[in-house]
């Protein structure tokens, strides 16, 4: 049977608040080594998959966690040794602001994991706003990359884009019930999360509709921060130009993007190809 997705505009409302399902983290089936890496300041949680070249997965955002990279990246253990990282304050990695969580914090952050896992280099996979990320290390620290992945990234520039589509395929009634939940502050996050992608909210950022434990994982593990850290980076993205930047870049670049990537629209390849002229 076909997977329903966005095109099918079915509308689905629970009219009750459920409870998460208890779901395990997929890393404890994993063959993966599991540490906290002391970066000075900081702790960041780490995991490390295969061997070979080491490729580092920068999370999207600013805010979600590793987890959401499992258990798909395993694959690329089989020629690569796979990093996984939960970001200062995301995750499990410790929620210490320093001087204030900033983009350039987070940069260094990067810089001092690599230092502490001994590798000379590394390629850079980035995604959404860690994508962000990945460019901003690329131009700070070049001689730490070998080779820069951006998937679904965000621009590093204030371009003007198309506006968004994730709210194109949300209903009317399904809206009505996303705001209803969000008004009941005295749940939990997660149980906030889980209900409102159970009415309709997976829509905005899913072309296929996710399994119950998919979202239940989602709403468990893979949108954990400190209080004020999507905020302030939202706020620390928007001041980020890097137009010119790439514009004899010699690391290898590959842009990945997806024709229902619905965070964006479909302009923004484009204008992200157009800051990596190589």
């Amino acid at each position: 049977m076909p997977k329903e997705t966005v095109l099918d505009r079915k509308v689905n409302i629970q009219t009750e608040i459920l409870d998460v399902p208890k779901i395990e983290r997929l890393c404890g089936n994993l063959p993966l080594s599991k540490q906290f890496i002391d970066i000075g300041d900081c702790k960041l949680y780490c995991e490390v998959e295969g061997e070979g070249r080491p490729v580092v997965l920068l999370h999207g955002g600013p805010g979600a966690t590793h987890h959401y990279f499992h258990p798909h990246f395993s694959q690329a253990s089989n020629f690569a040794q796979v990093v996984y990282y939960d970001q200062r304050g995301c995750g499990l990695s410790e929620y210490k602001e320093s001087n204030g969580y900033s983009l350039s914090q987070a940069v260094d952050d990067l810089e001092h994991l690599r230092k502490a896992l001994n590798y000379d280099n590394w390629v850079v996979i980035g995604h959404s706003y860690g994508g962000l990320l990945a460019q901003t290390y690329t131009v700070r620290y070049p001689e730490s990359v070998t080779g820069l992945i951006l998937v679904g990234s965000s621009i590093p520039a204030p371009i003007q884009l198309n506006r968004t589509r994730q709210y194109d395929f949300i209903s009317d009634a399904e809206r009505d019930r996303i705001q209803e939940i969000q008004r009941h502050k005295e749940l939990p996050a997660e149980q906030r999360i889980f209900n409102i992608y159970l009415n309709g909210d997976w829509k905005r950022q899913n072309f296929h509709r996710p399994t119950v434990e998919k979202i239940a994982r989602k709403a468990r593990y893979e949108w954990k921060h400190d209080t004020n850290f999507n905020s302030t980076m939202g706020s620390e993205m928007r001041k980020v130009d890097l137009r010119g930047a790439f514009q004899n870049c010699p690391i290898p670049t590959i842009i990945v993007e997806g024709k229902w990537d619905l965070s964006l629209n479909t302009d923004k390849p484009e204008k992200l190809h157009a800051i990596h002229p190589q």
